[in-house]
Parts: structure tokens; C-alpha cells; sequence
């Protein structure tokens, strides 16, 4: 199965699920600001204990504690030998922490930076760390968010739901300033119960993004994730190379995906700038969710069929804007404004293809006529026909996704009546002549438009449908339930989709002994649920009174159905082996 990118699907999750995922952040974050990770206080602190036994100078400060003591460096171990009672301790992590005199103060690194852009922006709101350093803090103040920050077993008790908290830190090991801190493997075995309350809270209701923290140390933490195995929202492991073996165990129980980075500053930095550019021009969230919540409310009744046609229109008219506009590309287009500009119609077309995709499925009749009079609409941008035609056939690609978020809406209803006036709705006239949706508006169909260049897509199978999908379905939450749902959905529309195409081209092809094709989508190559065999086989058994064939799909008769569908048949043989 070909898959998003993972930096690029942690990307859309920030953007179109603001607040589900947690950041879990260790040393390695605070790194490029001059704190030392674990293991290099570790090294330090044997180097001090080398120089109070008179070993003179090392060139492998490891390897002599190894001969020396029989045993390989332990950094709880070596902390407990120098520093006996925990104020001690605080004392020398404090002053790792802190820079040595006519030293810069420490400041936050470009990863806490983009972090705290990211929560500002509402992306990001649970913040768990074994630091003992206040650089986010820093950070997030720095953007104009002043954090509630959860450093020892009393600050959880007065500690603002994190619900309701913009933004919360969760300093497991505690504050450098505050004895309390944790740093033996003694005081990692466990946290208290309240902690642990807390933190199952966070790991079973958020996904989780961790980085610079390998998994080796903490026991309770690890034991934490061990014993939660939430998939209500993805998992993220940031990794300069291979996990280790205890990092790879806690990956493969959680179901993560490993995102390669040289660094925390590369990965944040890269996450934040994939983040903006995909919310680019879009509208905030929170707008984004009460116009749907509201179109919930007034799509199911032809009484509010008005409040409802309003909603629809305001989104239409925010799209054709841009597509009309003098915002919209001229430019000879190259790769790097391709992606942006798909980027861009995608969050400008959000709202209205949510809206449509809620009106199919749940909207009464009228609301449902006002989804198709939107697509037509959203299909006919005017505007300068003139130019680059990779720019002209992308200007219809928010009515291409509508169209495909309808169809998948359907589905999901189950109903045929409006799957087939989806796609026989007329579109306007394109060079004198008019067209039918579904031979004009499937994102393979978008003439001349090569989904290749799209980021992280080149070598796949289906670029067009592996990277849409996994838009649709993060925005399926609005009706489906589960992603199992979301995922067949999808699949069962992109089926109908190329087999009501044909259905239209096969006549065409017969009178011209043109060139026949239809537009494939990973349906034709995934394993999972119904394969496109079955598919194929299921629409040769319809008979006459089937819904599909009453609706006007397929032609309308059975024999028209298995007609089109051994033409499909045989154009999958020839194109299998891209496929396959």
C-alpha cells in the first residue's frame, strides 16, 4: 500500500485535526542551545569522577569507567555517586542548564520556536517533556502564550482541564529550579499515581509526536505508552536513523510511523513550514467547524433548505474568488508552485467541499440539489481562460474534489438516485460543447495535470488518489464513523466514479474506435476490503431491478452494465502491470 509521506501526513493531521496530537519531547530538543543531552552530562560527570581518582586525561572517558568499575556508564548511577541527596542533584543538572559565567543566556532553539508557532496557531496544545529546561516556556511566551505548566504532583491538582488550556506542559521529571526533580533510575522506576492518571489521560486521547527522546531510559514512561494502545489519533517517532531496539518495540505497540530527520530543529522547522503552507489562505479552524456545525444543523429540512443554500453560496463565492482572481497563478509553473497551489485550493475549497460532502449524505432533498448547483458553479470559475493549461485544468479542482466528496457522501448513504445525478449533473459548456460530471470532473480526467509532482508521490501507483484520500479521510469524521467507513467509502466512489466514466466513453470509443480508458484509483491495487475483481464481478450479477441500474447507472439494463464492465475488465488487463 502506498502511503503519505510521513512528515507531509503530520502535516494535515496539525492542520485538519488542530489539538488531537501531543508533542513527548526529550534532550535531544534542547540540544542546539548549548544543553547537554543525558548522555553527554553522563560522559562529564565521569570525566569529574576521572579527575577526583587522579586517572589524568582520557581519550575515552567511557571505556575507562567500563575497566574501572567493571560496568557499562549508567548516567542515574554516576548522578548518584556525585551528587548523594536530590537538592544536590537539582544543584549540578542546574548548572548544565544554566550558562557559566560570560556565557549568552541559553535561549530556544529554531525547535522550540516552530513548536511555539505551532501552538499559537492552534495546532499543537499538549506538551509532555522529561526537560528540566524552561525553553519552551520561553518560547511560547515569546509568541504571546503564557502556558500552564505541570511540574510535580500539587501543580495537577490546580491545574486548568487541559480541554480548556491553550496551551499545557507536562514536565514529568520536573523544573531544574525545584528539588523534586526525578534523574535515578530509582526515582524514573515510577510516577506517583496522579501523574500516571494524567499521563494515561494524554496517551489514550491524543496521538503523539515524539522527538529527541529515545525510549532507553524513563521506565515509568515507557511503561506508560507500553500499557496504552489508543489508535484514536497517529503516533510519531522522529529518528536521525534506526530507532533502537526499545525505541522499535514502543513504535510497533503504538502502530507509529518513523519520520527521518538530521535533527529536532530540521523536523520541527520542516513540520511548521509543511503546516503553513497547507493552511495557506484557508479560513481559521474554529471557522472552518461552526460553518459546518451549522450546516449540520440546516442541511436535514427543506424548511432551512434557505440558511442552507446561504452557507453553500458564501463558500462558492469565497472559492471563485481566487480561482477569477488576480491571486491566482500566471507563472510558467514548475513543481515546487505546483504542490503550492494545490495546497492552497485545497484549504480554500475545505469548508465548501465539507459542507458538500454532509449535504449528500445527510441533507434532505433540497439541500441536495443546492450540493449539485454548488459543484456546477464551483465548475465554471470565468475569469481568463488564457495560459499555462496546468493552471487552467487545476482551476477545477475544488469542483473536482466536491465531486468526489459527494460521491463518496453517496455511498455512505447508500443511495443510488444520488450518486447517478452527481454524475449526469451537466456541467457548464467547455469549448461549445456540454459535459457530464463524471467525464470532466475526476482528478484524472483534469487534462494535462501529472499527479507525479506531487510531494512524496513520485513512484506511487495512484499519487492522485493516495493523496486526496488521505485528506478525505481525516474530513469523513463529519459523517462517517470510524475510518474503516471513511476508507471504503472512498474506495466504492472512486469504483463508481471510473465505472459510470466508461459507461460514458464506451459509445464514444465504439463510433470513433477512439482510444478507451477510465480514471483508476487505488481501489485497483489494494488489499484491504472488497478487491476491484469482486467489485467487477458484483456489477456483472446486478439484475434489472437493481437500485443502480433503476437509477440510471451503468447504462440502465443489465446488459449494458456487463458490457461496460468487460470493457473495464479488459482495460485493467492492460494497464494491471502499473498497478499490481
Amino acid at each position: 500500500m502506498i502511503e503519505l509521506d510521513p512528515l507531509d501526513s503530520l502535516a494535515l493531521t496539525l492542520h485538519h485535526a488542530p489539538g488531537v496530537q501531543a508533542l513527548l519531547l526529550g534532550s535531544g530538543i534542547s540540544r542546539a542551545a548549548g544543553i547537554p543531552t543525558g548522555w553527554e552530562i553522563t560522559v562529564d560527570l565521569i570525566k569529574r569522577l576521572g579527575r577526583a581518582r587522579d586517572a589524568g586525561d582520557q581519550t575515552d572517558w567511557p571505556a575507562w569507567y567500563q575497566a574501572t568499575f567493571d560496568r557499562a556508564p549508567s548516567y542515574s548511577e554516576i548522578l548518584d555517586a556525585v551528587a548523594v541527596t536530590p537538592a544536590e542533584r537539582r544543584a549540578v543538572i542546574q548548572g548544565y542548564i544554566e550558562p557559566v559565567e560570560g556565557e549568552e543566556g541559553r535561549r530556544p532553539t529554531k525547535a522550540h520556536e516552530a513548536i511555539a508557532k505551532l501552538v499559537a496557531a492552534g495546532a499543537i496544545r499538549v506538551i509532555v517533556t522529561t526537560n528540566f529546561d524552561r525553553l519552551l516556556e520561553a518560547a511560547l511566551r515569546d509568541v504571546g502564550v503564557e502556558p500552564v505548566v505541570i511540574a510535580s504532583d500539587d501543580a495537577i491538582v490546580g491545574a486548568t482541564p487541559l480541554v480548556h488550556s491553550r496551551c499545557t506542559i507536562i514536565k514529568l521529571h520536573g523544573d531544574y529550579m525545584d528539588a523534586r526533580i526525578k534523574n535515578t533510575d530509582d526515582e524514573l522506576e515510577t510516577y506517583s499515581s496522579e501523574m500516571n492518571a494524567l499521563l494515561d489521560r494524554v496517551l489514550d486521547e491524543f496521538g503523539l509526536v515524539v522527538c529527541g527522546w529515545s525510549g532507553d531510559w524513563d521506565t515509568a514512561l515507557k511503561a506508560a505508552i507500553m500499557r496504552t494502545a489508543s489508535e484514536r489519533y497517529p503516533f510519531y517517532w522522529m529518528s536521525r536513523g534506526d530507532p533502537t531496539a526499545l525505541g522499535a518495540d514502543i513504535i510497533a505497540h503504538r502502530q507509529g510511523r518513523v519520520v527521518r530527520a538530521a535533527d529536532a530543529d530540521t523536523f520541527f522547522t520542516r513540520t511548521l513550514s509543511k503546516f503553513d503552507a497547507i493552511r495557506a489562505d484557508s479560513p481559521h479552524p474554529q471557522s472552518v467547524a461552526m460553518t459546518i456545525a451549522q450546516g449540520k444543523q440546516v442541511c436535514r429540512e427543506d424548511r432551512t433548505a434557505p440558511d442552507w443554500a446561504d452557507l453553500l453560496a458564501v463558500e462558492v463565492d469565497k472559492v471563485l474568488s481566487f480561482l477569477s482572481g488576480s491571486d491566482y497563478p500566471t507563472e510558467r509553473p514548475t513543481n515546487e508552485s505546483i504542490n503550492t497551489l494545490v495546497a492552497t485550493l485545497v484549504a480554500r475549497s475545505e469548508a465548501l467541499r465539507r459542507l458538500v460532502l454532509i449535504g449528500t449524505r445527510w441533507g434532505g432533498p433540497e439541500a441536495f440539489r443546492a450540493v449539485l448547483r454548488a459543484i456546477a458553479a464551483v465548475a465554471n470559475p470565468g475569469g481568463n481562460t488564457s495560459g499555462f493549461t496546468y493552471l487552467i485544468s487545476l482551476r477545477l479542482l475544488p469542483a473536482s474534489l466536491c465531486f468526489h466528496w459527494a460521491a463518496a457522501g453517496a455511498v455512505m448513504r447508500g443511495d443510488d438516485a444520488r450518486l447517478a445525478a452527481l454524475m449526469h449533473l451537466p456541467m457548464p459548456r467547455m469549448n461549445g460543447e456540454r459535459h457530464l460530471a463524471v467525464s470532466k470532473l475526476p482528478l484524472l480526467a483534469l487534462e494535462t495535470v501529472e499527479w507525479k509532482v506531487l510531494d512524496g508521490f513520485e513512484r506511487a501507483r495512484t499519487p492522485h488518489s493516495n493523496y486526496f484520500h488521505a485528506i478525505f479521510a481525516t474530513e469523513a469524521r463529519d459523517v462517517a464513523i470510524g475510518s474503516q467507513e471513511a476508507d471504503e467509502a472512498w474506495d466504492t466512489a472512486e469504483f463508481w466514479v471510473a465505472m459510470e466514466f466508461a459507461a460514458i466513453r464506451l459509445p464514444e470509443y465504439q463510433a470513433n474506435k477512439g482510444w478507451f480508458w477510465t480514471p483508476v484509483g487505488r481501489f485497483i491495487w489494494r488489499r484491504e476490503g472488497m478487491s476491484h475483481v469482486e467489485r467487477l464481478d458484483s456489477v456483472r450479477a446486478l439484475r434489472s431491478d437493481a437500485p443502480a441500474l433503476k437509477a440510471g447507472l451503468l447504462g440502465g439494463t443489465p446488459e449494458k452494465a456487463k458490457e461496460i464492465t468487460d470493457a473495464v475488465t479488459e482495460f485493467f488487463g492492460k494497464v494491471g502491470s502499473g498497478f499490481f
